[in-house]
């Protein structure tokens, strides 16, 4: 036996409690450990149930983002005509919808909505995951059944003649997906986000934005839908009047009114009746409708005077009413409505059609058109009565293309509407209640006084010269939101300008760059715009400059806006640019519309910026 034993008896003996109060205390201590022991593994249920939260609310958000953008290429895919392709979107935004339904439905999820902090967001996640899926399943296939009809073909004309009850059956499948949109919007307005954790706060603003913005647009559709077979003359015969645009001397609209170009339709068969210039209407005495003083201070009488100037206010209306009342009172036959259109989106149109012969004259194709139209015209002949005749027979041969179904017709209808959505093609139609159920659409073109919840910012180029060489003019807007306070916010802007003069610049006829005619204010290929720029309604300027040096106020009231005028005088190859910060109206927290005249160049600066009041 060791002699060490008794010293160890000795040991343990000391350590055993002898008096309650030992025996007590170290009951206590066993307890916290098994307290210790107990919180580890309450701790290690809370961390696995808090990972498992996480994974499915990154899950639900990542299935909640395929859903967006799968919406955003089926949105695309009809833009372009892209039957097939829509079916296909429309497919995998379904699974997507359906996932994120699948996994916050069910009771553990119901469970989770009670969690303090996440709760709210995890309801509102909930919400958002059942309306995608029911746009799924009820607002997307009416949409992509549409797509189906008008790629194979059964909207094309031939002879002149629209299939009117194919027509008519395009307001059927719009209405359905509207009206699920509708109520998809109405769901998310009961949503309150406010509560809301950053990311989902954005993933929901901008889902809510993407309903939102879909529903609007088909709702105009179910309009434009609902009134198109009006417009072949289904119900009565109808004219309108055709107006093509001149790029290549700016215009706020656009161009310089040219060609004009009297359209019928009746039941469904449309035809030219006849053409003329505009410069041949001539000009009057008197404004032939009144104008507004704020009109009178900022164009002067020649809006209302001269029909090649109706174009100078940026009101597509207005402008439309000025060109028909001096055609009406020059003998022209009553008029429904007023179409504009450019050559640009000419060349929009005749990637669809494909080469166009015109009578007397070479054929036109998209890549010819706008040159042919706006520039080497001028360059081959002095004679503006030469110019006038072949820009209507170009105008006359495009629409008897159009009009007989030639080419591919998803190629005609994807060139309308790239042309509406770069403010080439407007439409104004004469009856007030017609033009309602057009209104708020892209292609009414609205220059509208009421502020609204979205600001417009507007950049307007017109020709001063007056010369034909915008058509070497290089241009780009920008904007973006700097901040929101009050519900106002401040955006600043950017416009950049550069003459492309050609080397020959010499050798330009007067035709194009102006000299010797009457009134002329600029030398031999160089030029001179006005550049109007317009606050949103209420609004107000901060600060302009040019070329980086302050600009004095030059602000003027004009429907409800500030407009500024800055002149620009540009030789061959320079560049000039200016700056603007503006404020916009009170409540004005949506994202803003920037409006720019369209060019002789495609693409647009036409941009929708997103609101500094959004949560990012």
């Amino acid at each position: 036996m060791s002699d060490e034993w008794p010293v160890e008896r000795l040991r343990r003996r000391r350590t055993r409690p002898r008096t309650p109060w030992q025996r007590f205390r170290r009951r206590l201590r066993r307890l916290a450990g098994d307290r210790r022991r107990g919180g580890l593994v309450v701790g290690g249920i809370v961390l696995l149930l808090g990972v498992w939260v996480c994974w499915v609310l990154w899950s639900t958000s990542q299935a909640l983002g395929e859903v967006q953008t799968r919406a955003e290429v089926m949105r695309a895919a009809l833009i372009r005509g892209d039957a097939d392709g829509a079916r296909r979107a429309m497919a995998d935004y379904q699974d997507a919808a359906e996932t994120a339904e699948s996994r916050t439905g069910g009771v553990t999820w119901s469970a989770l909505e009670l969690l303090p902090v996440l709760g709210d967001d995890l309801d509102g996640i909930a919400v958002v995951s059942g309306v995608l899926a029911d746009l799924g399943r009820d607002g997307l296939p009416p949409l992509a059944d549409a797509a189906e009809e008008v790629s194979g073909e059964a909207f094309r004309p031939t002879d002149h003649v629209f299939p009117v009850e194919a027509v008519k059956g395009l307001a059927a499948p719009a209405d359905r997906s509207e009206a699920a949109f509708a109520e998809a919007r109405a769901a998310l307005a009961e949503v309150d986000p406010g509560s809301f954790v950053g990311p989902v706060r954005n993933r929901f603003d901008q889902l809510e934005e993407l309903v939102d913005g879909a529903q609007r647009t088909l709702g105009s559709t179910y309009r434009a839908a609902e009134l198109l077979p009006r417009l072949i003359g289904a119900d009565r015969p109808r004219h309108f009047l055709m107006v093509l645009q001149n790029n290549a001397e700016a215009r706020s609209s656009g161009g310089l009114p040219g060609a004009l170009t009297l359209i019928s339709a009746d039941r469904g068969r449309v035809e030219v009746v006849r053409q003329a210039d505009a410069a041949d209407l001539g000009a009057s005495e008197e404004p032939v409708l009144p104008l507004t003083e704020e009109e009178r201070a900022v164009f002067g009488e020649i809006l209302g005077t001269h029909p090649v100037d109706a174009t100078l206010t940026p009101d597509f209306a207005r402008a439309a009413d000025l060109l028909r009342a001096r055609w009406e009172q020059r003998g022209g036959a009553p008029v429904d409505g007023v179409l504009f259109v450019d050559p640009v989106a000419v060349s929009y149109l005749l990637a669809g059609t494909g080469p166009v012969p015109v009578s007397g004259y070479p054929p036109v194709t998209a890549d010819t058109v706008v040159a042919a139209v706006e520039n080497q015209i001028y360059r081959l002949s002095e004679d503006r009565g030469a110019h006038s005749d072949y820009q209507q027979a170009v105008a006359k041969a495009v629409f008897d293309a159009f009009a007989d179904g030639s080419g591919n017709s998803v190629g005609v209808l994807t060139g309308l509407v790239r042309g509406v959505q770069e403010g080439r093609v407007r439409l104004h139609l004469t009856d007030p209640e017609e033009q309602a159920e057009i209104a708020g659409t892209d292609i009414a073109g609205e220059f509208s006084t009421d502020a609204g919840h979205s600001p417009q910012v507007g950049v307007y180029l017109n020709d001063a010269g007056p010369t034909k060489m915008q058509y070497y003019l290089k241009y780009g807007a920008h904007a973006f939101a700097r901040s929101c306070t009050g519900g106002r916010q401040v955006i600043a802007g950017e416009i950049e300008l550069h003459a492309d003069t050609p080397a020959d610049v010499g050798q330009l006829p007067p035709a194009i760059t102006g000299k010797d005619f009457p009134g002329v204010r600029v030398a031999p290929g160089h030029q001179l715009l006005v550049l109007y720029l317009t606050t949103p309604v209420g609004g107000t300027f901060e600060h302009l400059t040019y070329d980086g040096e302050p600009l004095g106020s030059s602000a003027v009231p004009f429907a409800g806006r500030e407009l500024s005028r800055v002149a620009v005088s540009l030789a061959p190859q320079e560049r000039h640019r200016v700056s603007f910060v503006l404020r916009t109206g009170e409540g004005q927290v949506g994202d803003i519309e920037l409006s720019v005249s369209p060019g002789a160049r495609p693409e647009s600066s036409n941009a929708t910026i997103r609101s500094a009041c959004a949560v990012r």
